[in-house]
């Protein structure tokens, strides 16, 4: 221990008498290693801790029975058996919250209907009053458990909020428990506020849904989740979940159907995201993936660094040897060295994390409505370790190679104060270039993928013109409307709407293209030629949409509302792609549709457009009129679309669109107020992510590994200082000794292609989910990739090569 602090001590002078080079390796080191753990506090908060405040959570698993009725979950919960010690059920419903400290105004908030034992299967020890108990499911008794932060902003604190009311869709509610504040619930992308007993749902149901029966097998609404016995693994609870199923089958086929199963799932994963269309999960792996490849090259510019430090100290080091110490001390001296870099830049790194943190944890989620933020990412125990672990293992990494190159030096040369022969080869320092040069041609080539892949997608015809088009939202059936006056303030708004300065047109809809929100009914055609599914994607949508969303009719007519009266025959416009599947070689104008609960008549045929995705353009869907889906359509979530003129800012008209709405009603909830081209902005979120991210990562890594080539050069250029002069004086041309320097590093820099084209090849694969309209394996990208990193390197290169070229005989030779 005592030879260790010595060696800290002397480490420290070291670096004191010269602070030039600990302030640049440490500067280095904390942007690495700050990199890292920044991005693995948000990884470890996302993927590692998905289930905050949960009791034991690699015990609860997900039955995933793609939405169980009620009844269905009454009878697993009644025979589960000895496999599972609880079984719960939940359901996310957005609520009108009004009451509290907040006021009368309602709120459109996130809230979950969910079966008594919810808590208690999840483990989760409420912060005050109590969890649901089964007289309160079995009644519908009116009461519920909040979030801390919904307590606190409604009341004032956990503590006064038990036995408080508040309103949700109209009906009272009395707190009984407040959650913990990191609890958010297991749905994955959710925070959700409010958590209300299933049995209450009749009472606050509204349009549509208020017409479900709760205890309705062929209503498939609830996700479950369930807790594992002690001793039960996941193979013998897949067993016990398939015995259930069958029983459920046995008792009640016809309700149930044939397809009917329950995949059992870590819990965790779900609540991760796993199986989401926008997981973060292989996302936020790249980003790991990247800045672990940024803190190598850095590491890789550290050890030539130390190399070439540990060159400038052969004399003290062979004085050292002169005076007793083995090899062994020598390179636990230069080790120590390392180390002592790498934990300052650790701590640095720390500070570097924090800093990036607050940042990330405002990037919005893709296709939810909160931030990162809610993942609550930190630098927890777990991420300072982790920091700790790289900070280490950054410092062996640079260190190993440099301590046991410099504890190699030749006494006697050392001592007399001899250049060591300089050889043709760069050695241990072409070794390093050539793996910089390989890394940074994988960051480069990811990054080059997904700026294209960015471009790709905001230049591609969506089908639908998203520009000067602004959005808001509201659901009637919340605020407890009727149809008729639900149908007049949506006929009254959109005529506002038309009022406002700038304005072309507006018109409502039920549902918004690459929204991320879908719904699916049951269709039949009876004078269908073509092969017919037995559900069809459908929307609901008002008088004026496909012309105020810029989605052209290929034939026929849009709905109109002196045509397509509430009580007049039915209409639908169906797209190119359900017209080429149902009527093949001949007309869908006039066609039959058996939609939605009546047969409908086909007037209007629209062009396809990407409507869930960015690449399923050939997709069949049926639009149906939303003022004669009756309460299905105006008493459920509707959206307002207002189209500016063409030199319209859509951002000006979300104002006056809310005081409209204040005017018409003060206390509904107008929620989702945006622009179009900002949806269209959250689907893409992932490629600009990651073309922000890893083109600043590639940018990086790029100058490090431009700084390393000039680095090494520079350096073999000076200890070849005589060399290159006699070759001089014996008549060898300058641009002889130019050509000589930059063809050694082009050897280099062909070693690290060697290397780096066909690491780079298989691991762009990766990639895949995240491209639009380009290859993981393109070769344009690829090639230009290459190109730029090999013109980066050789101009680096260049710049010591020109210093070989004037070297003077005269001055080369002169200490010699």
């Amino acid at each position: 221990m005592r030879s260790f602090l010595a060696d800290v001590r002397y480490a420290i002078r070291g670096f004191r008498r010269n602070p030039l080079f600990a302030s640049a390796a440490g500067t280095l080191l904390a942007v690495g290693i700050g990199l890292n753990a920044a991005t693995f506090s948000l990884f470890d908060a996302v993927i590692w801790k998905p289930l905050p405040a949960v009791a034991r959570p690699s015990e609860l698993v997900d039955l995933d029975a793609r939405a169980a009725s009620y009844p269905s979950f009454l009878d697993l919960r009644r025979e589960r058996g000895k496999a599972f010690s609880g079984i719960a059920a939940w359901s996310h419903r957005w609520l009108a919250v009004a009451g509290g400290d907040r006021g009368p105004v309602p709120e459109h908030l996130p809230g979950t209907l969910v079966s008594a034992e919810y808590f208690d299967v999840l483990g989760v020890r409420l912060e005050a009053g109590r969890g649901f108990l089964r007289r309160d499911e079995d009644a519908g008794e009116t009461v519920a458990v909040v979030s801390h932060a919904f307590a606190r902003q409604r009341f004032g604190s956990s503590a006064r909020a038990l036995g408080r009311s508040f309103l949700a869709n109209g009906v009272p509610f009395t707190v009984v428990g407040v959650t913990p504040q990191p609890f958010r619930g297991v749905g994955f992308g959710s925070v959700d506020q409010v958590w209300i007993p299933i049995g209450a749902w009749p009472r606050i149901a509204t349009g549509g849904a208020s017409r479900m029966k709760i205890l309705a097998r062929n209503w498939g609404w609830l996700n479950l989740f369930a807790r594992r016995s002690p001793g039960i693994g996941p193979s013998e609870a897949q067993a016990a979940a398939d015995v259930l199923v069958r029983r459920e089958t046995a008792a009640y086929p016809k309700e149930v159907g044939q397809g009917y199963a329950i995949r059992v799932r870590p819990l965790a994963r779900v609540a991760a995201g796993a199986g989401d269309s926008m997981h973060p999960a292989r996302l936020l792996g790249i980003l790991l993936g990247a800045v672990a490849v940024v803190l190598l090259i850095a590491c890789g510019n550290l050890a030539n660094l130390l190399l070439a430090r540990a060159a400038g100290r052969r004399k003290e080091i062979a004085v050292r040897q002169a005076l007793g110490a083995s090899r062994a001390r020598l390179i636990r001296q230069l080790l120590t060295e390392s180390l002592l870099l790498a934990v300052s830049g650790g701590l640095g790194g720390l500070l570097v994390a924090a800093w990036l943190v607050s940042l990330i944890a405002r990037i919005p989620i893709p296709g939810g409505q909160h931030t990162f933020g809610a993942f609550d990412p930190s630098l927890d125990l777990r991420v300072t370790g982790f920091a700790l672990l790289v900070s280490l293992a950054t410092g062996a990494l640079f260190g190993i190679v440099p301590a046991i190159s410099g504890s190699r030096a030749s006494l006697v040369t050392s001592l007399k104060d001899e250049r060591s022969p300089a050889g043709r080869r760069l050695g241990v320092n072409g070794v390093l270039v050539a793996g910089q040069i390989a890394l940074c041609l994988l960051l480069l080539s990811c990054a080059g993928l997904f700026l294209r892949s960015l471009k790709n997608a905001l230049t591609a015809d969506l089908g639908f013109e998203p520009n000067a088009v602004a959005i808001g939202s509201v659901n009637l059936g919340l605020a407890r409307y009727d149809e008729g006056r639900a149908r007049a303030f949506a006929t009254e708004l959109a005529r506002r709407a038309l009022f406002l300065p700038g304005v072309r047109s507006a018109a409502w809809t039920g549902i918004l293209p690459l929204s991320g929100d879908r719904d699916e009914e049951s269709i039949r055609i009876p004078d269908a030629t073509g092969t017919v599914p037995t559900a069809v994607d459908t929307l609901t949508v008002g008088p004026g949409y496909f012309e105020t969303l810029g989605m052209p009719l290929a034939k026929g007519r849009e709905f109109d509302a002196r045509l397509d009266l509430p009580e007049g025959p039915p209409a639908v416009i169906v797209n190119e792609s359900a017209a080429r599947a149902f009527w093949p070689g001949r007309s869908a104008i006039g066609g039959h549709v058996k939609i939605a609960g009546a047969d409908r008549t086909v007037v209007g045929v629209v062009r396809d457009s990407r409507f869930h995705t960015m690449t399923d353009r050939d997709v069949p869907s049926v639009a149906v009129d939303l003022d004669q889906m009756g309460s299905d359509g105006v008493l459920a979530a509707m959206t307002l679309v207002v189209r500016m003129r063409s030199s319209g800012d859509p951002a000006l008209v979300l104002e006056p669109v809310k005081r409209e709405v204040a005017g018409l009603d003060p206390t509904l909830p107008f929620f989702g107020v945006r622009t179009l081209s900002e949806v269209i902005g959250d689907v893409l979120l992932p490629q600009r992510l990651g073309s922000a991210f890893l083109g600043v990562f590639a940018a990086l890594a790029f100058f490090l590994a431009v700084v390393g080539v000039y680095a090494v050069v520079a350096g073999s250029v000076a200890r070849r200082v005589r060399e290159i002069g006699i070759r001089i004086a014996l008549g060898a041309r300058p641009a002889q000794m130019r050509r000589m320097v930059i063809l050694q590093t082009a050897r280099v820099i062909a070693a690290g292609l060697v290397v780096g084209l066909p690491v780079t090849w298989a691991s762009t694969s990766v990639l895949a989910r995240f491209l639009y309209g380009v290859s993981p394996a393109d070769a344009p990208t690829l090639l230009l990739s290459t190109l730029l990193l090999v013109a980066g390197a050789l101009a680096a290169a260049d710049l010591p090569a020109r210093k070989a070229a004037r070297v003077s005989p005269v001055e080369a030779l002169r200490h010699e």
